[in-house]
């Protein structure tokens, strides 16, 4: 039996039974007036779920090329379970357990035995629980700093490239991910709201993008010159600006303008602002599109 397949099973232990946890911890986060951390332990616990799924499904595609049934390994697992406080502690020595030594080291293993494709997806997960650790290391120190329940509120902003978080009011201009490198104009600025607000009927404008070739929507004030689409790479020019209207309980019907182009070649209509060099989808017409 290959290594990687014991520690596919590994991670699918070690994500399930975060997940339980998580899902318990945010119940006692709940009782102790910790809404917001209560609704990030619930938010983790369905990346667990979803972590967990992949794994399990890669090992069953693993025994297509080698026939293995039980799979004995030797885990570590957490047993906390106390306070809000404590949980953080546990979750925060976890997360950083597995990004910085569990899945960089099964992502070199996954490469050694050839399954490069799955070690790229390890390797995604390792920055998905770096991202986790920063998360509740932000809770944590607002609850050992004793401010959790004197702010109402903290700003941090996140990198659309690879979903790096930094609590903090401000980036300085020449600011770029430590994760993934991309410059401040990657990230997007948010505000948690520690305490919940009374429902209010004020409405606020945020601008975002949706890329018109696979639907792919992002939340940016701005896209830079160099935007390629996370989903199917296509340019700046394929994303066309979109304005949410929301309340603080609701987001409202989103409004944009539409620009409809024909073929008149084939008929293909398209709801795009065309870019230069646009060819026709479906019959490869050059740019000879009418409005």
């Amino acid at each position: 039996m290959k290594t990687i397949a014991k520690n596919l099973m590994i991670g699918f232990i070690k994500e399930s039974q975060s997940r339980t946890r998580y899902e318990m911890y945010a119940e006692i986060a709940k009782k102790e007036k910790y809404t917001l951390i209560s609704t990030t332990f619930k938010e983790l616990a369905n990346h667990e779920k979803e972590n967990a799924n992949w794994l399990y499904t890669m090992l069953q595609q693993l025994k297509k090329d080698e026939f293995f049934e039980d799979i004995i390994v030797e885990i570590k697992c957490a047993t906390t379970y106390g306070i809000t406080k404590d949980n953080l502690e546990s979750s925060i020595k976890v997360e950083d357990e597995k990004w910085l030594e569990l899945y960089p080291n099964f992502a070199n293993t996954a490469e050694v035995e050839g399954y490069l494709e799955i070690a790229k997806k390890i390797r995604k997960i390792s920055q998905l629980k770096r991202n986790n650790s920063q998360r509740l290391k932000m809770f944590l120190n607002l609850i050992v700093s004793d401010t959790y329940f004197k702010k109402k509120a903290i700003i941090f902003w996140k990198c659309m490239a690879c979903g790096y978080e930094v609590a903090i009011d401000d980036l300085a201009n020449d600011f770029s991910c430590p994760s993934c490198g991309h410059l401040k104009s990657y990230f997007q600025k948010k505000t948690l709201q520690l305490i919940p607000e009374e429902k209010s009927l004020e409405q606020k404008a945020n601008t975002g993008w949706v890329c018109m070739e696979c639907g792919y929507e992002v939340n940016l004030p701005e896209l830079p010159d160099d935007w390629e689409c996370f989903s199917c790479g296509r340019s700046k020019a394929y994303f066309k600006k979109k304005v949410l209207k929301q309340t603080t309980y609701k987001i409202s019907t989103i409004q944009t303008e539409k620009a409809h182009w024909k073929c008149l070649e084939c008929g293909n209509e398209e709801e795009i602002e065309l870019p230069a060099g646009w060819k026709c989808r479906k019959c490869g017409y050059p740019e000879d599109l009418k409005l």
